[in-house]
């Protein structure tokens, strides 16, 4: 018996959302949590957008579960932002890329993750938007800007926050490097939960106050 299939043996992989026990520890969910999250998903394609329309422009958006609706898809996303679940955070938007198909990535010129502030960074050690980015990056070979945006403000959380709040704690904390690699380009901002939107737009208006370019968005969520 190889030593990873002793260990799996001892202490099972959980699945990354109902937590119970996975057969091949290669797997991130178990049969029936992937079938809700995945085979059963009919991602969305215009909720965000229009949720930002007069705001900021976007071109095209997407969104795997609504997460309100869907537990296993808040216990997933709880799984990768405090159990550090990175694989399971690649393998859901691998999937994402999957169900949405070719056409939606065709004018892509590059993929932006929203970012963490450094301290942040230093404090959890990943950030699952990067992994997300990664994801689509292995299905579409589509290149990443990893500090291209950067966090310049260590904002608080923005969980239990209402939306104007949400709104001023982003408000300027995004900053934009390498401007001429954004250039007249397409590019496609990154995000896990997409709640009001104040992110996103803090990103997008961050980097068009800059370069002229297109933004889509995606995300696992919409809360």
């Amino acid at each position: 018996m190889l030593l990873d299939d002793l260990i799996h043996l001892l202490f099972p992989k959980g699945c990354g959302a109902c937590l119970k026990p996975l057969i091949d520890p290669k797997d991130e969910l178990c049969i029936e949590c992937e079938n809700e999250l995945i085979f059963e998903a009919r991602p969305k394609h215009f909720e965000l957008k229009n949720a930002l329309r007069g705001r900021v422009k976007v071109i095209s958006s997407a969104y795997l579960n609504d997460f309100n609706k869907n537990a296993a898809m808040q216990e997933a996303l709880h799984s990768i932002k405090y159990h550090k679940r990175k694989k399971l955070a690649i393998f859901l938007a691998e999937e994402l890329v999957l169900k949405l198909g070719t056409s939606f990535f065709e004018k892509i010129d590059c993929i932006v993750p929203v970012p963490l502030h450094q301290k942040k960074m230093k404090i959890r050690g990943f950030n699952q938007c990067n992994l997300m980015a990664q994801g689509i990056q292995n299905k579409t070979g589509i290149p990443v800007a990893y500090d291209h945006l950067l966090r310049k403000k260590n904002t608080e959380s923005q969980t239990h926050k209402n939306r104007l709040e949400r709104w001023e704690n982003v408000e300027n904390a995004f900053m934009v490097t390498n401007e001429k690699e954004l250039e007249n380009k397409h590019l496609l901002i990154v995000d896990d939960v997409f709640t009001t939107g104040a992110t996103l737009e803090a990103c997008i208006k961050a980097i068009q106050q800059k370069v002229i370019c297109d933004c889509s968005i995606i995300t696992l969520a919409k809360a």
